[in-house]
Parts: structure tokens; C-alpha cells; sequence
């Protein structure tokens, strides 16, 4: 197995014994780490239309990061008490109702007007916890289950970034796939991936081939060529903490690598086989979720695990933080 700087090991550890928490570990653990942080917001009015919006300016953990995939291409970011919209000026605004402000797990894009997620009902809702698969087809104002209600929370949820009908998930109960776009799913019998989740830190198809896979491992990077159900090794000299792929660009992938030959956030067009360096290496923390902009591809947004946000428009040569200890960052 590659060895890592101490630290950044110990680092990983804490994150996937986080991940694998029941939601009652998980509020405990998250509230040690962030002192009982409460989002923070304000009601504001717009003084052209007179309509009123919630701002954040505060939030609790990166669950999700994902630009729309159409005009105007904002950003959204899912987090322990719902969603964010955040537009190009880093203006932050809160979704949803109480009732409606999930705990969202691997939140994502299925398509230009259906947002799709996994995770944790709000203390307001009277939805089965966990949460299974839930749709928003109006921006994160409400959702609605599809599929394995009361039943899973998958911290790990693929969406292809080519073919949105077919997902991943990985719980504690197994290896979740579906063909359809996430209303049926089928547990895969799965050979060669870690049995214990909290070794695996994250799962990407090929935006070109739904099938085929790669899940960053305490052992290094595993591939698997038929949708799940067997995989061998790729490499041990490095992982994937987390990984996203580019939306319709077959092979192209972004994922925060570490390991013997490369560290930081990484850019690969032949499905990981190589890697270009997008400038991004981050002391002590890792990139939790990555968002590749559908239109701009040299655009990408990352947040990481200790609440910090950074974009940049030009492929890494110059990044800009958006938000810091999990506090946007307003000009």
C-alpha cells in the first residue's frame, strides 16, 4: 500500500469514520467539530421587486457541490441543513423551507431540472429517516422521495456525467445500482471492493462508459468494467479522496488525488490513467466534493472538509476563496 504523510492519513481516517456514522453519531461528531455551528442568514428584500430571499452566510459541512446544467449555470451547494444557491457574484441564498432543508447526501444534478439526492430528513419533515433517494424538479424549494425510503443514505452517490440514468450508491447495507435513473435500484454482489465502507473515500463512473469504474480505497485506486460487480487493483500509489465527472466529456475527470506520484486536485481525460495538476494542494484538509461547470471547461468549484470553497476560471492557474470555515465569503 503507498504511504502517505502522517497527518494526511490520520486525516482521511476521520473522515470515513465520519462517513460511516448513523445520523445520530454523525450530529454528534459534526457538532464537536464545528461547535454547534448554526447556519446563519438574514432576510432580505430586493428593492426593485420587493420580493424577500433568505442569504446565508453561514453552513454546516460541503455534501455536494454542482453547477446547473444549463443558463445561467449557477452554482448549488448541499450541505447538513439544505441547499445554497450561489450565483456568480457569490451572492448565497438559502432554499427551501424548514419542512424541506434536508440533510443532503451526494446532492446532484440528474438532468437541467431534476436535482437528486441521498441523506437525512430535517427535524421539520415528517419524510423516514434515513432518507433514500429523493427529486426536486423546483431548485431545492421541495423534495420528494423515489426510492429506498427508510431504507439507505448514501454517502457515496454516482451520477453519470453522460448518462444520468445510470447511478451508484454505497451504504453500510451494500453496493446500489440503477438503470433508471434512481426509481429502481439493484444491490450488486460486489468482488474485490473493500466490505467495509469506511475504506472507500469515493466512486466515479466514466462520463464515457456508465460502466465502468473507479472508487478511490485505503489500498489505492480500484477499477471495476462491469457497473460494480468485480474489481481489480489500478494502482496502490495513490487515492482519490474525491472525484467528478465532466459533464459529457467522455474519459474526463477531476479528483483530489494523494499518494506517492500525485497530490492535490488533478485533472484526467483518459479516465485516470494520467493526470494534469489543476494548481490546487491543500495543507491538513481535502477536497470533500468537486463541481466541473457543463459550459466553461476551464471553470471548476471544489469545497473541502474543513468548510472552505474555492473556484477558478482558468483551469487552476488562479483560484479564489468563496468561502472560509464554512462562512461565505461576500464581497
Amino acid at each position: 500500500m503507498f504511504k502517505m504523510k502522517r497527518h494526511a492519513l490520520i486525516f482521511i481516517l476521520i473522515l470515513t469514520n465520519l462517513a460511516a456514522c448513523s445520523q445520530g453519531e454523525e450530529n454528534t461528531i459534526e457538532n464537536e467539530i464545528t461547535n454547534e455551528l448554526e447556519v446563519d442568514s438574514e432576510v432580505v428584500t430586493d428593492t426593485e421587486t420587493g420580493t424577500k430571499e433568505e442569504v446565508a452566510t453561514m453552513f454546516q459541512h460541503v455534501h455536494g457541490l454542482a453547477y446547473e446544467l444549463s443558463e445561467p449555470y449557477d452554482l448549488y451547494l448541499g450541505t447538513h441543513q439544505g441547499v445554497f444557491h450561489i450565483n456568480p457574484e457569490n451572492h448565497w441564498t438559502w432554499l427551501g423551507t424548514k419542512k424541506h432543508r434536508h440533510d443532503v447526501m451526494g446532492f446532484n444534478f440528474i438532468d437541467e431540472d431534476i436535482m437528486i439526492s441521498s441523506g437525512h430528513p430535517s427535524e421539520a419533515s415528517n419524510f423516514e429517516n434515513p432518507i433514500g433517494i429523493i427529486l426536486s424538479t423546483d431548485k431545492a424549494e421541495s423534495w420528494e422521495p423515489i426510492a429506498l425510503h427508510g431504507e439507505v443514505d448514501f454517502h457515496l452517490f454516482e451520477v453519470n456525467a453522460s448518462d444520468s440514468g445510470v447511478l451508484y450508491g454505497i451504504d453500510v447495507s451494500g453496493f446500489y445500482r440503477s438503470e433508471d435513473s434512481g426509481y429502481t435500484w439493484e444491490v450488486i454482489e460486489t468482488k474485490g471492493l473493500p466490505e467495509n465502507t469506511q475504506d472507500i473515500f469515493s466512486l466515479i463512473s466514466n462520463p464515457g462508459q456508465a460502466h465502468s469504474l473507479l472508487a478511490g480505497t485505503k489500498y489505492g485506486i480500484l477499477k471495476s468494467e462491469n457497473g460494480g460487480e468485480t474489481w481489480e487493483l489500478a494502482t496502490d500509489q495513490e487515492t482519490m479522496i474525491s472525484a467528478k465527472g465532466a459533464y459529457k466529456q467522455a474519459e474526463t475527470i477531476v479528483a483530489y488525488v494523494q499518494g506517492k506520484n500525485q497530490n492535490g486536485l488533478m485533472k484526467s481525460e483518459d479516465f485516470g490513467n494520467t493526470w494534469t495538476s489543476l494548481n490546487l494542494t491543500l495543507d491538513k484538509d481535502a477536497v470533500a466534493h468537486i463541481a466541473i461547470h457543463p459550459n466553461n471547461r476551464e471553470e471548476y468549484t471544489v469545497g473541502t472538509f474543513n468548510g472552505n470553497m474555492y473556484r477558478t476560471k482558468d483551469s487552476g492557474d488562479n483560484w479564489v476563496m468563496i468561502a472560509e470555515k464554512s462562512k461565505s465569503i461576500v464581497d
